[in-house]
Formats: structure tokens, sequence, C-alpha cells
């Protein structure tokens, strides 16, 4: 549920500017107040969750504010604002108040709503690890979340938009839409932050999120062979047309024995497209177990060596890895049935298949 947020400024200007863009951003509901007077009324009739407030204000100032707040045993988070400096003596004073968080005019707004949900609602805000950033993007979407997902890397910040499931908008600082999302998902080892409840104010993506993750996993690949590419790939036409992978999946699962198929990136460990599996296969879990495999084959590889398949036997059925490039590090991955299947001739039909999809 929403927090209602007490914004308390005396200036229209700012608090109707604040109001609006807070209201958009998603993270909270926002009531607005003139000055302290005001605000305190506010909250005899109002239910607040927190608080961000002006010191500087006629009528009654934020520190007054504050003052009938600790007297009313109100223990709300509250934020401030100012437009001055803040010496040190008022900063103890503040932080006798255990304020959440200090912030000084001009305030930028995307800053400002992050750091407001990061110390007035922190429940709603987490720090990702144990987890690539492909994988989260792919648990938004089946999750069907709704929030902004921060990523940096290398002194670059990126901003991916969710909404319900679907990435509908992304940021950074000279991109925007597709471009930035590729741009995002290319860069080396990200640190992600998420905000749930934000919500975009533009749609800029209008590709669906695994046409998006597959192409960022081919620019990684590019990038990763000797005499890649190391700046940012333009994206495809948007005319260009689309490839067959989920009808080459299907193809793959029409082999006999066949559980499950799933296409899969190794550097990220993420399961592009699949088909099959169900209830006693989780294809998802078999895939990221397949691609911890084929990271350290390629690990242990030569320089001009290079990995065709990889064939693991357990006790009901066969796993198959079959590259799709010598020099690829995306593969199909095959589960089969050991009673029903014919390793020689399923590993003969996958490699067929692989060799169709055009990565």
């Amino acid at each position: 549920m929403v927090k209602t947020l007490l914004l308390v400024d005396d200036d229209p200007f700012v608090r109707g500017a604040l109001t609006r863009a807070l209201n958009r951003a998603g993270a909270f509901a926002v009531v607005p107040a003139e000055h302290g007077r005001h605000a305190l009324q506010l909250l005899d009739t109002e239910h607040v969750d927190v608080m961000l407030t002006d010191l500087q204000m006629p009528v009654m100032d934020g520190l007054t504010l504050l003052s009938h707040l600790v007297e009313r045993g109100l223990r709300l988070p509250v934020a401030v604002m100012t437009g001055h400096s803040i010496a040190p003596a008022m900063r103890r004073q503040l932080h006798a108040y255990g304020i959440a968080a200090t912030f000084t005019k001009p305030v930028d707004v995307s800053v400002l709503a992050d750091e407001l949900q990061r110390a007035l609602d922190p429940d709603t805000v987490g720090r990702i690890r144990g987890i690539t950033l492909f994988g989260l993007l792919q648990l938004l979407e089946v999750e069907q979340k709704t929030g902004l997902v921060v990523v940096n890397a290398g002194g670059q910040e990126g901003r991916l938009y969710f909404e319900s499931g679907a990435l509908v908008h992304a940021h950074t600082r000279g991109l925007d839409g597709v471009a930035a999302a590729y741009e995002i998902l290319t860069w080396p080892d990200p640190s992600v932050e998420i905000f749930y409840k934000r919500r975009a104010r533009e749609h800029t993506v209008a590709e669906r999120l695994q046409g998006v993750l597959m192409e960022a996993a081919r620019l990684l690949d590019e990038r990763g062979r000797p005499g890649g590419a190391s700046e940012p790939v333009a994206p495809p036409p948007a005319a260009a047309p689309q490839l067959p992978e989920q009808a080459l999946l299907e193809e793959a699962l029409a082999i006999d024995g066949a559980l499950g198929v799933a296409l899969v990136h190794a550097t990220s460990g993420m399961a592009l497209g699949q088909a099959g599996g169900g209830r006693e296969l989780d294809m998802d879990a078999a895939a990221a177990g397949a691609a911890d495999v084929a990271r350290a084959t390629i690990g242990t590889l030569g320089s001009g060596d290079a990995t065709q398949d990889i064939m693991i036997t357990f006790g009901k059925r066969y796993h198959v890895i079959r590259f799709l490039k010598p020099d690829s590090d995306v593969f199909l991955f095959l589960v089969l049935d050991r009673e029903r299947a014919s390793l020689g001739m399923a590993r003969h039909r996958l490699a067929q298949i692989a060799r169709r999809f055009r990565l």
C-alpha cells in the first residue's frame, strides 16, 4: 500500500511541483500543507505515514512543527529541506528530533524521490545480491511488479522502469528507450537497487522484455569476442524481422524423448526462451545449472579451442548442452528421458536446429 506523505512548504510553486512529481513517481501519496500550523490541523484529520517539511516558513516554522510532534508523541519518519546551509548546532538539534534525511533546495526531484523512499519507506527498497540483473528483470516480469530498477556501474547510472511486469522506460545520461536498456544491460559488474511502487513519467519501450534481453545478450557476446565492439552497439532497426526462436524451441521439443528445452546465455545464466518442462522439471533451475556447467567448461579451454556440446547423464535423464557457434556463450539446453530418447539422434537433431538460430 502506498504511504501518505505530508509535504509542508510555504512556497506554492515548490509545494505544487513537489506534490505533482512525488505523486507521479508513485512512491508516496502526497498531502500538501502551506506551513506548520496547517500541517498540525491536517494531522488531526488525516492519516499520515511520513513527513517532508521545510524549515523556514511563516506562521509556524519547521522546528516548531517538529517540537509539536514530539509533544504529541507522534513518531512518524520525518525529512527536512532548507534553502540555507545547516549550521552544526542546527544539525545537532535536527538529530535530536530523529530526522531521517536532510535536503538542500533546490532539490533534484528524482534524487529526492529515491532518498525519501530509502529514508522514509525502507521496506520498499532493496539492494539486490545473489542474482544477475537479467534474472532480476525476468522475476519482475513473472511477478508482474511495478517499480524502478537503478543500475550503477563504472560511475554510470541507468534507470529501468517496470509496470505490471512490463519494461516501459529506460534512461541513462545520454539515452532513452530501448537503446538505453541495451546500454544498461551490457554494463559490467553492476550494482542494483530496486524501488517498488515507482512509476515512469513516460513510456519509451514498446519491445517485449525477452526480446530486449536477447539482444542485450547478443551484444554482450559480441563484446566478449576478440576484436568485439567496445562501444555501445545500435539496436537493430524496428522493421527487422523477428527471429523465430520459439518455433525452433518447439521443434527441439519434438525430438523423441524431449522433456524440455531452453535457449540459455551462459554468462548471465538467463534462459532467453524455453519450451516444455512442468511440475517435475523446473526448466529455469535446470537451465541455471546448465549455465554453471557451460561457464566452467568455457573457463578451462585453451586458446583457439571451443566447445560444441556437453552431455551429462543422470539416472533417468540426459542433459545436452549445444552451443550455437564455437565462439558463442549462448547454447541450447535439452533435457531427455533416457528410456525414450536416442542420444545420438537427439544430438544430431539439436545440432541442426542450433545452426538455424541467428543470434
